[in-house]
């Protein structure tokens, strides 16, 4: 008898359209019914949303919400969205695996001071399948970054950031 067993994938989760070359890496069920799943480049989200690792700034997870925010200009300032998922012995699953990939697209950050005031991240992000770095900028709550003077400040730091690391 095998010490593993690979738990069924419910139709509903199979039926998942996933782009061509992806394969499932996690899944879970909504307390609606509605399927959650991963995948190498994505998290699919229940309505039809879809977003690339690098288009996540954050997830936590309190059992049962996954709350998942999207990247912003401003930090914390993305849609965010908080999934309940059903209950179960593999509930942990794609909570786990999501963090892991959100983790894994970072591939450098710096916090930066800014003129005449408040803070930066300039963030690189992997893209999947490339080796070109996705370059973002997320200001601080309540640094001005429509002043253009902050704004020219934090503009160098990126080119630094980009010039040094690619």
């Amino acid at each position: 008898m095998p010490l593993f067993r690979r738990r069924p994938v419910p139709s509903h989760v199979r039926d998942v359209v996933l782009p061509s070359g992806e394969r499932r890496q996690a899944w879970a069920v909504t307390v609606t019914g509605e399927p959650v799943v991963a995948t190498e480049q994505r998290l699919v989200l229940p309505g039809g949303h879809d977003l690339v690792w690098s288009a996540i700034e954050r997830v936590s997870w309190r059992r049962p919400h996954l709350l998942v925010v999207e990247s912003n200009e401003m930090v914390g300032a993305g849609v965010h969205r908080s999934i309940e998922l059903a209950d179960g012995p593999y509930a942990t699953d794609l909570p786990t695996v999501v963090r892991s990939r959100v983790t894994a697209s970072v591939a450098w950050s710096r916090h930066e001071r800014l003129e005449p005031s408040g803070g930066v991240r300039i963030v690189g992000r992997r893209q999947p399948g490339s080796e070109v770095l996705d370059w973002q900028l997320v200001f601080d709550e309540g640094t001005p970054m429509a002043d253009p003077v902050v704004r020219e400040h934090a503009e160098k730091l990126l080119q630094g950031a980009r010039r040094s690391i690619g």
